[in-house]
């Protein structure tokens, strides 16, 4: 039995999520998989909040005890770029493998971080940065490895999603907004959402991973502009508005587009709606292939985080799993390089 250690920056929905599924999983990912997962530390800013669940002695304020204590795999999940930033680089010097859901981070300084840490030979797990429990990166890296990916296109915003169908039910747009804030699927300050940043830094993770080609032309345009008059008008030609990120590879480079659409019934992306997520890739071989889920809350979000470190757990033989003079092989990683 491989026995892996993993420590969180971050106990908020997803790490709280993160600890309720593996005291769910725990027991049968051992017994299937050989792997037994133990959780040595966990970072918050306050001690005290009440987490169900959580064990309280694993509870510190100080990263630097996390970074360097003795887990095997560091669970970044504080978000933003630049505090999340500097401790994903001090685990990579210190060896640790890393699993993280900061979209954010990647979008921003993916080559960065991706060179450091192929240079330290340790892994990033990042599945849950895009879609949730949706495994639109796996697809990607692996279910696609032996084709060539010539578009993406798809509903990667929950909170985008949501308000947009609840318009289509007869609420403005404010209306539809603050239902989204009382039941946790927008933020008190929804920007990065509402005006389609969120789904652009998404586009360029997938983006990066999908082309080898650099990102030549760049559009992001929210959904604060879509009115329910706008709504009904679709709806009454019998289509509908959703928030599309799309990106293609051209003769010159790749191009990126979030921006809302209309449309119509046939479109496999018109019947999904609430915090769903869905994503088409076509490839040149296989054509399209369409992903449908959750794409935001606590449980989906922290399966991707939790599927990574079973894959980080079983297939990266770190120092102190492996024989003395086995390194990783990169092929063993789960990389992809942001060529923006």
């Amino acid at each position: 039995m491989k026995r892996v250690k993993v420590s969180l920056l971050g106990c908020g929905t997803v790490g709280q999520g993160f600890v309720t599924l593996l005291a769910q999983e725990r027991s049968r990912i051992a017994n299937r998989l050989g792997l037994l997962i133990d959780i040595d530390r966990i970072l918050v800013r306050v001690p005290s909040r009440i987490r169900p669940g959580v064990d309280r002695s694993l509870l510190t304020t100080s990263a630097i005890d996390v970074i360097d204590g003795e887990a095997d795999i560091l669970i970044e999940l504080i978000g933003g770029v630049h505090s999340a930033g500097a401790f994903v680089r001090r685990a990579i010097d210190r060896g640790r493998h890393i699993v993280t859901a900061n979209k954010a981070l990647l979008a921003a300084n993916g080559a960065e971080v991706f060179r450091a840490a192929a240079a330290a030979g340790v892994t990033i797990g990042f599945e849950a940065s895009v879609c949730g429990g949706v495994p639109v990166i796996t697809t990607l890296q692996r279910g696609l490895a032996g084709d060539s990916v010539e578009s993406i296109r798809g509903i990667v915003n929950g909170t985008c999603n949501f308000i947009l169908s609840r318009m289509e039910d007869g609420l403005s747009f404010d209306e539809a907004l603050a239902l989204a804030q009382e039941r946790g699927f927008a933020e008190a300050e929804p920007s990065l959402d509402v005006d389609g940043e969120d789904a652009a830094q998404k586009l360029r993770i997938l983006a990066a991973i999908a082309f080898e080609a650099p990102v030549i032309d760049e559009t992001v345009m929210g959904i604060r502009g879509v009115t329910r008059d706008g709504v009904e008008r679709a709806r009454l030609g019998g289509n509908v508005i959703r928030l599309i990120a799309e990106a293609a590879e051209t003769p010159l480079g790749v191009v990126l587009r979030v921006e809302p659409h209309e449309l119509d019934a046939n479109d496999p992306l018109a019947n999904v709606r609430d915090e769903n997520n869905a994503v088409v890739i076509r490839g040149r071989a296989t054509g399209d292939l369409t992903l449908t889920g959750k794409g935001a809350g606590a449980l989906p979000t922290a399966a991707a985080v939790l599927s990574d470190v079973i894959e980080i757990g079983r297939r990266v033989p770190a120092s102190r799993w492996a024989s003395p003079g086995v390194q990783a092989h990169p092929s063993d990683y789960i990389i992809a390089v942001n060529r923006r």
